[in-house]
C-alpha cells in the first residue's frame, strides 16, 4: 500500500531551527532617575498603606454602626434591657 498523496515527501521537508531571541537591553539609569524611581515605590507604598487603614477604619465602623442598629431596633420596640447576656460556661 502506498502512502497518502496529501502528505509531503520526508526528502523534501525543511526542519526550521528556533532562532534564539536577542535580550533587549535595559537602559542604563542615572543616580537622579534611580533617586526618583526609589522616591515613587516609596511614594506608593504610603499609599497602599493608607488605602488599607481607610479600609480597616471602614470596616470597624461599619460593625459598630451595625451593633448600634440593633440596639436602636431593641429599644425602639419598647424593650427596657436589651444588653446581651452572657451565659456562664459549664464545663463538667
Amino acid at each position: 500500500m502506498s502512502e497518502p498523496s496529501h502528505l509531503p515527501d520526508p526528502d523534501n521537508v525543511v526542519a526550521f531551527r528556533k532562532r534564539p531571541r536577542p535580550k533587549p537591553e535595559r537602559p542604563k539609569l542615572t543616580q537622579q532617575q534611580i533617586d526618583e524611581e526609589r522616591a515613587r515605590s516609596r511614594t506608593n507604598l504610603a499609599a497602599l498603606i493608607f488605602a488599607a487603614i481607610l479600609v480597616v477604619i471602614g470596616w470597624i465602623l461599619v460593625q459598630k454602626l451595625g451593633h448600634n442598629s440593633k440596639m436602636e431596633d431593641c429599644l425602639m420596640s419598647g424593650r427596657t434591657n436589651c444588653n446581651p447576656i452572657e451565659a456562664p460556661n459549664s464545663d463538667r
